[in-house]
């Protein structure tokens, strides 16, 4: 059910003092609270609720909650003892009164998250842009002249390899088929673990032979447990045993440079992606299309690419999503060579860094070589907005996790520029006072000629 309004701080409180009255009104995640608009999210979530059932968590909490988590890089776990003791997190979160309590249970915002879904949660980052273009951070020219580029969001899984992946599924199918009364033959739980162990004993002393034979012994054993399963278990399987069968299957089928082949349980639509790192050769997680602008570095759209497209088939979607995002007209775009041979036929002009400069304008060889400013920002966004390991569920928790990492780092962004602000405002009324001073001694020295 939605969340009745509560606009707190309309009664009065005799014994409890309001955060306006205590807190520094200068400090810039105050200020920073009282510049988002937060009834646009009353509106935009509005119809992802029921009209029954018990009302639901304030939505400026959780809004709040999640600019909180990605803006200071904190995990929901995190989130509970950090928002208790800082106030300025509270008067943030739309508290007006100090909370000596965490609000809700933090895995209220993994059930929320996933009732709201991805395209309501973009309305956090139009709100960061509007926010930047309403104080003049970012001007709406800008938002026209963008950077664009690819990079992968790592899952969080350990590394996958064919012995452990047939391991796994030989212990899981015992588990699934023992649960919906399955009889098995055999159930190859204590070996499977052993050989396991005999094939990367093998791969360390380097007998490779050996090795692909105790893996094939492996693989023989999953298929007589699919077999088994299969001719003994009911027409109706359970759901969970059904998944866990074509998940099998799909293991067996794929050979090793499948495009559809398997490297997680847990997580099956994890990709094995290349981007040519020379310290990380592969990466298993998703690819996710990035898109700044080119003068100012704010992030302007994040798309996830499912099933790990070329860069330059994406960009036709990527450029649509930036003009929902920021509501222009997108006209120039910097690409790096990876997106030679897009085949983008639309009104925007695409720059491809390392092509010749000689029909371009001076104006536009300096925007060109900002391209490469986009590359430090995904290491940022990577680094400081937990976008470098995504440990929410699924292909939707990618999109998501991806998504407010952008938000967050706007967010932090505009921290700098208040912060920025508030200094030089007080070195302004340092000089001032330090003159008055001044003039006054000078006024009491002509007062005693």
């Amino acid at each position: 059910m939605k969340p009745k309004s509560n606009k707190y701080g309309i009664q009065l409180n005799l014994v409890r003092q309001s955060f306006r009255k205590i807190l520094n009104q200068k400090h810039e995640l105050f200020v920073l609270a009282d510049l988002i608009e937060w009834d646009r999210f009353e509106v935009a979530l509005s119809d992802a609720y029921s009209d029954k059932g018990r009302p639901g968590a304030p939505i400026r909490l959780l809004v709040g909650l999640l600019y909180l988590k990605y803006t200071f890089n904190v995990s929901d776990e995190d989130l509970e003892p950090r928002w208790v003791e800082n106030p300025y997190w509270q008067y943030f979160c739309g508290y007006e009164f100090m909370q000596h309590e965490f609000p809700i249970d933090y895995t209220t915002l993994i059930k929320w998250r996933k009732r709201i879904g991805v395209e309501r949660l973009r309305e956090l980052l139009k709100e960061t842009i509007d926010l930047a273009v309403r104080e003049n951070s970012l001007k709406e020219k800008d938002l026209s002249s963008v950077n664009v580029d690819t990079t992968v969001q790592e899952k969080n899984i350990s590394f996958p390899t064919d012995s452990k992946l047939a391991c796994g599924l030989i212990q899981k199918l015992g588990v699934e088929a023992r649960s919906a009364g399955v009889k098995l033959r055999q159930s190859y739980r204590r070996l499977s673990k052993k050989k396991v162990v005999e094939v990367a004993r093998y791969a360390h002393a380097k007998q490779f032979k050996r090795m692909r034979k105790s893996l094939s012994k492996l693989e023989t054993w999953l298929k007589r447990l699919i077999r088994d399963i299969e001719r003994k278990a009911s027409a109706n399987l359970p759901v969970s045993l059904d998944q866990l069968l074509s998940l099998s299957r799909r293991y067996l089928a794929k050979g090793k440079l499948g495009q559809d082949k398997l490297y997680s349980i847990c997580e099956p639509s994890v990709k094995c992606i290349s981007k040519g790192k020379a310290h990380k050769r592969y990466e298993f997680g998703q690819k996710i299309s990035i898109a700044t602008t080119n003068k100012n570095n704010w992030v302007v759209s994040v798309d996830y690419l499912a099933n790990n497209p070329f860069d330059g088939h994406s960009l036709v979607d990527v450029i649509q999503s930036i003009e929902e995002t920021a509501q222009i007209k997108v006209k120039e775009v910097f690409v790096d060579r990876g997106y030679r041979g897009n085949g983008y036929k639309g009104e925007a002009k695409i720059h491809i860094a390392g092509t010749s400069n000689s029909k371009l304008s001076p104006s536009e060889i300096k925007r060109k070589k900002r391209r490469s400013a986009i590359e430090p920002k995904i290491g940022h966004l990577k680094s400081d907005h937990r976008m470098g390991r995504c440990y929410l569920k699924g292909e939707t928790g990618d999109e998501i996790n991806a998504l407010l990492a952008g938000a967050g780092s706007n967010l932090r962004k505009m921290l700098g520029i208040l912060k920025k602000a508030k200094v030089e405002v007080a070195g302004f009324v340092l000089e001032l006072k330090f003159f008055l001073k001044q003039l006054t001694n000078h006024s009491y020295q002509l007062s005693i000629q």
